[in-house]
């Protein structure tokens, strides 16, 4: 399972194959996905049946639930980005990476700087993960494919749109 997440779609469907008595090779055969992927989710959803702090949810309850609830349940996320160390860390990345415009200023020396301030600190791979992660969200872009001549992009930014019949 530590390749791309499967829809929440298949594994509703897990779910019901499941209820239905089926077997996790028989389950793996007709949704397309090993024998392991399959295994693996029915670990997680005996866990999420069995904890308590989600409320004893059966599996009727998860198949009631909206598709991006029941992905929050399957999929929390990261635990990395709960650490404390990382909670300290997002306070000071604006001020990395505005220092990293400055002449001379080097992720080495931030690293050195951070690491004094901080006594149980990121290694310097992983500040340098966080610094690069930061950048990547101040300036988001997005690749929109498409055949030419197949669609009209407007973009609404700016003086208004006019034109001539």
């Amino acid at each position: 399972m530590s390749g791309k997440p499967k829809s929440m779609s298949q594994i509703k469907q897990l779910i019901i194959f499941r209820q239905q008595g089926k077997g996790k090779k028989t389950i793996a055969r007709l949704l397309g996905m090993s024998k392991n992927t399959v295994k693996a989710y029915l670990e997680k959803l005996e866990a999420l049946t069995e904890d308590k702090d989600s409320g004893h949810l059966t599996e009727q309850d998860l198949l009631n639930l909206e598709l991006p609830i029941l992905e929050a349940k399957f999929h929390p996320g990261n635990a990395a980005y709960k650490d404390e160390r990382f909670e300290r860390f997002k306070t000071k990345a604006t001020y990395y990476l505005e220092e990293l415009t400055r002449v001379g200023v080097t992720k080495q020396i931030l690293w050195h700087e951070y690491r004094e301030e901080n006594k149980d600190s990121y290694s310097y791979s992983q500040f340098c993960f966080h610094i690069n992660q930061y950048r990547l969200a101040a300036k988001p872009s997005m690749v929109l494919e498409h055949k030419p001549a197949e669609k009209l992009f407007i973009d609404f930014a700016g003086k208004k749109l006019s034109y001539i019949d």
